[in-house]
């Protein structure tokens, strides 16, 4: 009766929850934008989450016959970029450029430790879940080489205006932030690099990121230079400070806060999927489909928030608990898996056979493979003249494209600047600020009497030179 209880009200709390910064991944909707491009997605999509439980099995065979032989592999950290487009009030709520350089690396730091087993808050673990505690084994680290071979810190910054304008499209995975003819970052090679492009989704409240996977490209899919996840800006990295702005998750005093945003999002870049299977609530024995994956239990839908567990040894049950008379929950459902829409600090673990499939998919033969053959692009470019002064200034000059006023700012308090440069496409000078002698570290300049069009600004710093192209309108 107690239990019937419990399980009344978990469900009507699951089934009817507060709306207001509930988790949401767009993967759903970027299957229905390849299902519109054309129909025969869906069973193509379908043919995809039916293959993963073999690619699981297979993966684990083979991984299983290379321990007894003492075979062992130790692939490259996959090199990641971080494509920072912001308002000017968002740049300031992240800390600025230190600020949005320290939840970089805590990103990183969070997808190490989440993909190798290593997170601390694992010892929440339930007891009769522990045994499926997967370690996918792949590493991640910033990508200090671009693609022009020039050293990177790992990130790029673009001011943009307060009103995104061509950002917005949930129904086409924001492909405008993907590329710079549109007011975007262009990728970087998918083959060789992560791409993460951080922003606002101005027309899908409570979208926390948005994924194309590989599989998604092809004929009528997405372009293979929008492959890569897409995160809303303020979940970017795990805080540091009391003081720090993420947005909160509704339950308690929870925030997503913890980085898991993006170790959602690169499962789903892995292939894997949501644990219930993104079926619409339906168990498996009443048409839904769950994930594919043995050893996530059927789950009627997703699960929010951080409830508290009420099965010994595991989790909590939904209406999916019995197969006509067989429980198959033992342990409750896989709230507790990145992959579901729970918390931040609710999630714990990816599955053993979740961590086949991915792991599989940067293997020899898989289909990311490519990302771990290029060690040299975690290492800082021999091309530093101009990086090293990137890294240490911090310099955001924005907004950009602008109307006439100009602001530049830098983060470093010792990097000193000594002039500010602005020149035509023909490299005629139009304008030239020197500033020795004076401190601080903002800047603004006035192009409103230059004729619209393109042109570039030097600063000149103690330590050498950094230049970047403006659009004047």
């Amino acid at each position: 009766m107690v239990r019937s209880i419990l399980l009344l009200i978990i469900t009507g709390i699951l089934c009817c929850p507060h709306t207001y910064a509930q988790r949401k991944c767009g993967i759903e909707l970027v299957k229905a934008g390849l299902i519109a491009r054309d129909p025969s997605w869906a069973q193509r999509i379908e043919d995809q989450r039916a293959s993963l439980q073999g690619i699981a099995d297979t993966y684990k065979t083979k991984a299983a016959a290379d321990r007894i032989a003492g075979r062992t592999t130790s692939a490259s950290p996959v090199p990641v970029i971080f494509h920072i487009l912001v308002t000017a009030g968002e740049y300031d709520s992240l800390g600025g450029t230190a600020g949005i350089a320290q939840r970089v690396d805590s990103q990183i730091a969070v997808l190490n430790r989440d993909y190798n087993a290593l997170n601390t808050d694992a010892s929440l673990i339930p007891s009769g879940w522990t045994h499926l505690y997967g370690n996918v084994g792949i590493h991640f680290g910033l990508a200090h080489t671009s693609p022009s071979g020039y050293g990177s810190p790992g990130y790029e910054i673009n001011i943009i205006p307060n009103s995104p304008g061509g950002f917005s499209g949930a129904s086409n995975s924001y492909s405008d932030v993907k590329h710079a003819s549109t007011g975007g970052f262009d990728a970087w090679d998918q083959t060789k690099y992560i791409n993460v492009w951080c922003t606002n989704f101005v027309d899908y409240p409570g979208l926390l990121g948005i994924t194309v996977a590989p599989s998604f490209t092809g004929a009528y899919g997405y372009p293979e230079d929008e492959v890569g996840i897409c995160m809303y800006w303020e979940v970017l990295g795990k805080r540091a400070s009391a003081t720090d702005h993420y947005p909160t998750t509704g339950w308690a005093s929870d925030y997503y806060d913890e980085g898991r945003t993006l170790t959602h999002e690169t499962g789903h870049l892995f292939e894997i999927w949501h644990t219930w299977g993104d079926d619409g609530g339906a168990c498996p024995w009443n048409g839904g489909h769950d994930d594919g994956l043995a050893d996530t239990p059927p789950e009627g839908n997703y699960k929010y928030y951080n409830y508290p567990d009420t099965i010994p040894g595991g989790t909590y049950y939904d209406g999916c608990e019995y197969d006509t008379t067989s429980n198959v929950q033992p342990y409750g459902v896989a709230s507790l898996d990145y992959m579901n829409y729970t918390d931040d600090i609710a999630m714990h673990m990816f599955t053993t056979d979740q961590a086949a499939v991915m792991a599989s998919m940067v293997a020899p033969g898989g289909e990311s493979y490519s990302l771990t053959q290029n060690p040299d692009l975690l290492n800082w470019s021999t091309k530093t003249a101009v990086s090293l002064v990137e890294m240490s200034t911090g310099l955001v000059i924005f907004p950009n494209p602008t109307t006439g006023m100009l602001n530049i700012t830098f983060s470093s308090a010792t990097a000193q600047l000594q002039d500010i440069y602005v020149t035509d496409i023909l490299g005629q000078e139009m304008l030239h600020k020197g500033l020795s002698g004076q401190t601080g570290n903002n800047y603004s300049i006035d192009l409103s009497a230059m004729s619209k069009g393109i042109y570039f600004v030097r600063c000149n710093f103690a330590s050498g030179s950094i230049t970047r192209k403006i659009l004047l309108q």
